[in-house]
């Protein structure tokens, strides 16, 4: 009697299968996240480009933009553009500047209206001229139903960048295209509890914890000699805390409104 033949390993059938008790491949550009424990846990061991990945926040200004600094300081030195649509506060340019990010790689889009926002989302994503695009989406439910999301997701999918959406914890609750999500919670000032709730893999029961980074951290040796750190140590904590509270600089901005004024 003949044996059953032996079925193939997922992946070697088709690069987007994988079984669900491991992580999926990469088929895509996948970029180090600057947490080797977060990338151990992500599908490819890093942020997926051309696709949807949510950062779900029950509190903003909790150290968000300090967790994606290091992916955006290597996108920024690559020549690409960092683009933020409609963030609830203007960010502070120092800020980026100390971790290595300059203000010609920063565009500030705001929309104020959420239907502007969401046909400027897609406008940037179809452009595919992005290193990384945040975006603080609206939270009226009834205008990013699932069909929206959708066409988002299919527009990211024909891009090369990294696409982040910004969404309030209770959308956990709500359907969504994106293979990535993740659910972000502060254990301190300069830590966050990390949940995976979507991956393309086996479900991570136990959360990450993460140390965010500071200028110092982020860039050694590069920007702070000896002289320098201790010139610039009575102003980290405060550039830290200004970062996390969105404090208002001015970086190339598109504002969709006429007259509007800076956020906050």
């Amino acid at each position: 009697m003949s044996s059953t033949p032996k079925m193939p390993p997922a992946q070697a059938i088709h690069p987007a299968l994988w079984t669900g008790n491991q992580l999926a491949s990469s088929n895509g550009l996948r970029i180090p996240s600057g947490f080797p424990e977060l990338d151990q846990q992500l599908p490819g061991g890093g942020w997926p480009s051309n696709t949807l990945v949510e950062i779900l926040l029950k509190h903003q200004g909790i150290g968000e933009l300090r967790f994606l600094m290091p992916v955006l300081r290597r996108l920024s030195r690559e020549g690409r553009q960092l683009v933020l649509l409609s963030p609830p506060h203007l960010p502070l340019l120092p800020t980026f500047e100390q971790f290595g990010i300059q203000g010609q790689h920063i565009t500030l889009i705001q929309t104020p209206n959420p239907h502007d926002r969401l046909w400027a989302v897609e406008q940037v994503l179809r452009s595919d001229s992005f290193g990384a695009l945040l975006v603080w989406l609206p939270e009226e439910r009834q205008l990013l139903g699932n069909v929206v999301l959708r066409r988002l997701h299919y527009q990211a999918q024909r891009s090369r960048g990294l696409s982040v959406l910004f969404r309030p914890v209770r959308a956990q609750t709500q359907p969504s295209p994106a293979p990535l999500r993740l659910c972000l919670t502060a254990l301190s000032p300069n830590s966050l509890r990390v949940h995976l709730i979507k991956r393309r893999g086996p479900v991570l029961e136990t959360p990450l914890d993460i140390a965010l980074p500071t200028p110092a951290s982020a860039l050694p040796g590069l920007m702070f000699e000896d002289d320098l750190k201790a010139a610039m140590a009575p102003r980290r904590q405060e550039l830290d805390d200004a970062l996390d509270r969105g404090e208002t600089a001015q970086p190339h901005t598109h504002n969709h409104s006429a007259g509007q004024h800076p956020l906050f």
